[in-house]
């Protein structure tokens, strides 16, 4: 059976759940990008249609066979559009319309709407279908929605779900995971992978398998960099390696961001989460709190710009005319 990394309290709450009878028929799974919510929210499935209902996956019984191979036709994940999207009349029919329809295997069916987050043109109509059937589901269903955050879902929905917050994990358990899963990379390459990601294993996988991501990390502590060491020049020709890759850009400002929190969190005697420890401690000794702080939302600002389609030329020039 599949294997979760941490999150032990949580695995603990839904088991004691299950094992109880008081299976939840409605739950939310938050938690930033790259911990795991999709696992998770299988692994749970797994929990509520594992045919032992001892609260832990036996891996052993057809349905959680099934539910490993990805064949379980009671374990239903919706699929958005190229943007990110759920259509109103797919949740509609394949959901909230199936629902009332027994299971075809066991007692249960299972839905998952993942990444819920992304939906942002169609989400409150989304969640105004599915209000129905969280207030009154079936027996035989339950339904597991993630996001990044809470604040995705109209509080009537969070008022009736089991929210769950998924955590990163430790450097150990990431090491762990590094080695079992990519046994050909060198110590070397999973030790950059770990400070990449730290606790955040699907960073540690994106950095590994996906050439922007690691790219995106290499920008963002070129960006830190020169910044740390005041040079305008050194910030201004790193934002223009970007040029024309409006993702990675993007992506490249949000890891700065977040060297930019860590900063901000080593001056409050916290630990580094970012991809970068020893640069989040150069910033942290350029900055004051506040101007760290303020920093943090200028960045932000910029990174909405770009999310407008703003020019990307324009946001370099003046995010760097902002920042010296």
């Amino acid at each position: 059976m599949m294997k979760i990394y941490g999150n032990k309290a949580l695995l603990a709450q839904t088991a004691r759940m299950v094992s109880a009878g008081r299976e939840p028929h409605s739950i939310i799974i938050h938690g930033e990008k790259g911990l795991g919510k999709k696992t998770m929210a299988k692994y749970i499935a797994a929990q509520l249609m594992c045919e032992e209902h001892s609260g832990v996956p036996c891996g052993r019984c057809r349905a959680c066979q099934l539910i490993e191979r990805g064949a379980h036709p009671d374990l239903i994940f919706a699929q958005s559009n190229d943007k990110g999207n759920y259509l109103v009349e797919d949740i509609r029919d394949s959901i909230v319309g199936d629902a009332p329809v027994a299971p075809n295997e066991g007692d249960i069916k299972v839905y998952v709407i993942p990444d819920f987050d992304l939906s942002i043109q169609t989400s409150i109509q989304v969640q105004n279908i599915l209000l129905k059937l969280i207030e009154e589901p079936p027996d035989h269903t339950a339904l597991i929605l993630t996001a990044r955050s809470k604040e995705a879902f109209l509080t009537t929905i969070i008022s009736r779900c089991v929210s769950l917050s998924v955590t990163p994990v430790t450097m150990q358990e990431s090491g762990e995971f590094l080695q079992a899963n990519y046994p050909d990379r060198s110590m070397e390459e999973i030790r950059e992978a770990l400070e990449a990601g730290k606790g955040n294993i699907g960073r540690c996988k994106a950095y590994i398998e996906q050439e922007q991501f690691y790219n995106a990390v290499g920008l963002a502590r070129q960006i830190a960099q020169a910044y740390a060491g005041g040079s305008e020049y050194g910030f201004l020709k790193a934002l223009a390696g970007a040029d024309g890759k409006k993702s990675l850009l993007r992506e490249a400002l949000y890891l700065f961001s977040e060297l930019l929190r860590d900063a901000c969190v080593r001056l409050a005697n916290g630990d580094a989460v970012g991809c970068d420890t020893a640069l989040a401690d150069a910033l942290s000794r350029r900055l004051t709190l506040s101007a760290g702080t303020e920093i943090y939302d200028k960045i932000t600002k910029y990174i909405r710009r770009i999310d407008a389609n703003c020019s990307l030329g324009l946001v370099c020039n003046s995010l760097c005319a902002d920042l010296f």
